[in-house]
């Protein structure tokens, strides 16, 4: 939670957001304790997490997503992006960096009900429905 409170600040980001279904409160109160400055907005996932890829999958295909730096930062969750085929947790390892991806530009691109700290203002997500 240290790290994740510091990269919060490095990147200036609005929230943090942490799946929480088998945690309840454990790990907000665990980031709150780390810093209580950083803001953090809990999800539950209720479907399996090729379901919650399939939409942002169509995003990525429309050019609509993009990462953005040096090859080498994103080599790690595009290699899981390319591989990842949703096979049980015993045929393959569950996607530590691909799923947080899903659940942050689910949270920027597909679902502005979601109430959470205050949305950006600056004209980021300019568009979005």
């Amino acid at each position: 939670m240290r790290r994740a409170a510091a990269l919060y600040h490095e990147h200036q980001a609005d929230c943090v957001v942490i799946e929480a279904n088998n945690s309840g409160d454990y790990l907000p109160a665990l980031l709150a304790e780390a810093d209580p400055t950083v803001p953090c907005r809990v999800v539950h996932a209720t479907r399996g997490k090729r379901a919650r890829a399939a939409l942002l999958a169509m995003l990525y295909e429309q050019s609509r997503i993009s990462h953005a730096g040096p090859p080498r930062t994103f080599a790690a969750l595009e290699e899981q992006m390319t591989t990842y085929v949703g096979a049980s947790e015993t045929e393959e390892k569950s996607p530590d960096l691909l799923d947080p991806c899903v659940w942050a530009l689910t949270d920027l691109f597909l679902d502005a009900s979601v109430p959470g700290p205050s949305r950006p203002s600056d004209g980021r997500l300019t568009g979005r429905r």
